[in-house]
């Protein structure tokens, strides 16, 4: 930004690069016979900015437990978990990361009453692709103690069942504060310290061999 100059009234491009910014007269010393006239009728030009981040730690992770990248539908998503539950010793977790309903056809989230009927006796936690909302089946909702009274946290929103009020599985922008209940006794802290050294190289790994979305949709109702 030049603070001299705030706003300007046009740009001049070539070759893909803005090489002029400033008034409609001075711009057009660059206009030759193959220039390009776009007339704004004074509407604002913003510039397109990429956020090309990653979650080193949750791609890691994905990679290490179940990944639910690709998933197309509900049904597939449900596929894929109860393929690895049959893997699953009973009362074991089984946790994962990857899906993203946007892209599902129809776009609908999963719910705990989904998971509950393919994994009746197993723990199920998983992430969304932003790591920013996560489902959890009914048995690891008991372990975090989430209920239909339980108030949402700071910053997070347990979804409801809009007959029942009850928790329908659906934890928005608090996986944080849920892993940290129910994994509190999962992970000693050798076993803690192995599990960053390795989802570091698994993530890098994972780097090499997919493109990383510029942008994930946000999660709404």
């Amino acid at each position: 930004m030049n603070e001299r100059q705030p706003c300007a009234e046009a740009i001049a491009v070539k070759n893909q690069r803005i090489v002029f910014v400033g008034a409609n007269e001075d711009a057009n010393k660059f206009r030759g016979n193959r220039t390009r006239v776009i007339d704004l009728h004074g509407h604002t030009v913003l510039p397109g900015l990429t956020d090309s981040h990653c979650h080193i730690f949750g791609i890691g992770e994905r990679e290490m437990n179940l990944n639910l990248e690709g998933t197309n539908t509900l049904g597939d998503f449900l596929a894929k978990v109860k393929e690895r539950v049959a893997k699953a010793e009973r009362g074991k977790w089984v946790t994962g990361r990857g899906w993203i309903e946007t892209f599902w056809k129809p776009p609908q989230f999963p719910t705990r009453t989904d998971l509950d009927k393919i994994a009746p006796e197993n723990l199920v936690f998983l992430t969304r692709a932003d790591g920013h909302a996560s489902v959890a089946n009914s048995a690891a909702l008991r372990i975090a103690k989430i209920e239909e009274n339980t108030p949402n946290p700071f910053g997070g929103e347990i979804l409801k069942d809009k007959t029942t009020g009850e928790p329908n599985g659906m934890l928005s922008t608090m996986r944080m504060t849920l892993s940290q209940k129910i994994f509190r006794n999962r992970l000693k802290p050798i076993a803690s310290g192995r599990f960053c050294s390795e989802s570091s190289a698994r993530s890098t790994s994972a780097g090499a061999r997919f493109k990383t979305p510029a942008a994930m949709p946000t999660i709404s109702k």
